[in-house]
């Protein structure tokens, strides 16, 4: 005679065994974000330092990408490229997963006066000069998109030390679009633009 099990518990089993299989995963993503990450870009990736970004809440096609980039040189940094070095395939991914998981703390703009023209500009660009708006690729919320970074939150400092990447040519990879964006914005545009990005929760 023949044994018959249940779908429910076939079901289950299955669900039991992925998640016995994903939770080693997890915890070998967080290891290392606490080994190496938590430093700079704190333990949930709320980092606490405003030239450091926050990685809490990222998009996680973005944020592979940019691990990548730094390993491969794509993306300069004197701080990243020597970390990323060491790390496989693997662990870019499961951290990227890791980081996008993490629950996004509020943002602080240091300058609330600002944000009635950077949310002008974020909403509608400037016609003027050729400024496309910030929410066709990062979304109304700033939460971003698939390889469009989320930009609620970010730190005002952050967020204008990558301005001047791109407008110098210093930042090469992502969108050719941001570098044209931060060659036409002045810097009284690029300082209204990341307050008001900060200001988004």
């Amino acid at each position: 005679m023949k044994s018959f099990t249940p779908k429910p518990l076939i079901a289950f089993a299955c669900l039991a065994l992925s998640a016995v299989i994903a939770a080693p995963v997890q915890a070998d993503a967080e290891a290392i974000a606490n080994e190496m990450c938590a430093g700079c870009h704190g333990a949930d990736g709320n980092s606490m330092v405003p030239g450091f970004p926050k990685l809490a809440g990222q998009q996680k096609v973005y944020l592979l990408r940019e691990l990548k980039d730094y390993r491969s040189g794509k993306r300069v940094s004197e701080i990243m490229a020597p970390l990323v070095s060491t790390l496989s395939d693997q662990d870019v991914a499961d951290l990227a997963d890791f980081y996008a998981k993490q629950k996004p703390a509020p943002g602080v703009a240091g300058n609330p006066a600002l944000l009635s023209v950077g949310k002008n500009l974020y909403l509608k660009g400037n016609s003027n000069t050729d400024v496309p708006s910030c929410d066709s690729c990062h979304e109304e919320d700033g939460s971003g998109s698939g390889k469009f970074p989320r930009v609620a939150g970010q730190h005002v400092d952050y967020a204008l030390d990558q301005f001047r990447l791109y407008a110098t040519g210093k930042r090469t990879n992502g969108s050719r679009v941001m570098q044209a964006v931060a060659n036409r914005m002045s810097e009284e545009e690029t300082r209204a633009v990341a307050e008001y990005m900060a200001s988004m929760p």
